[in-house]
């Protein structure tokens, strides 16, 4: 990535090198999760389309770290999955808008709260441990990227999981939702005349899901 774009990562040290982490990132290209990588060394982990594991894309995208999702039909073993990988002391990667948006820096589409119930449900099941998670904004210096486009990498401060655990987890689940968001852009654009439409039927790059019922 630092060789075919120009990547500026900022604060890369926020990422823990070891233990359960929760990354979460917009999502502006169907390359944010291969740049990801500029910012730490460790294997990520992320949830793709089923269908786009085909061929030689689905053998890199294996090897990267990636497991599928029936995004059409999400089931309750996607959210096992990913359960299991942060319980395992794993680096989850999410993407909380749900799709890719092409908005301006420092805009955020409204996220789905998912990401924060799934934080504070494996916070529980992990009382001695504590869960950060890293809030982290991408912007491309090109709507659509392209050789020598210049990337920066923004790792924001890491938001401790267990500090949201004393109010009634509907509650907390609003309270972490709100920091997310306010962490990932300082604008709210619920304008999806810039949503990217998928290559196919079915397919997404989205690294997200639904809040589960509570």
């Amino acid at each position: 990535m630092k060789v075919y774009f120009r990547v500026d990562v900022v604060n890369p040290e926020r990422i823990p090198v070891t233990g359960p982490v929760l990354l979460v990132s917009t999502h502006r290209s169907r390359w944010d999760p291969v740049v990801l990588y500029s910012a730490t060394r460790r294997l990520l982990r992320y949830m793709a389309s089923h269908d786009e594991f085909t061929g030689l894309q689905g053998w890199f995208m294996r090897h990267l770290g990636t497991f599928p999702i029936n995004t059409s039909r999400p089931t309750p073993g996607a959210l096992r999955e990913c359960r299991a990988l942060l319980l395992a002391g794993e680096a989850l990667v999410l993407f909380p808008e749900g799709t890719i948006f092409y908005y301006p820096p420092n805009n955020i589409h409204p996220i789905k709260p998912g990401t924060a119930w799934l934080a504070l449900d494996c916070q529980t099941r992990m009382p001695d441990t504590s869960l950060p998670i890293v809030p982290i904004r991408i912007v491309y210096s090109d709507r659509y990227p392209r050789f020598r486009t210049h990337i920066q990498i923004l790792v924001q401060e890491p938001i401790q999981v267990d500090s949201y655990l004393g109010p009634p987890r509907k509650q907390a689940i609003r309270r972490l939702t709100a920091d997310l968001q306010r962490a990932l852009g300082d604008v709210v654009n619920e304008s999806v005349a810039e949503m990217a439409p998928p290559r196919h039927h079915g397919s997404s790059t989205a690294c997200t899901m639904p809040a589960p019922k509570t």
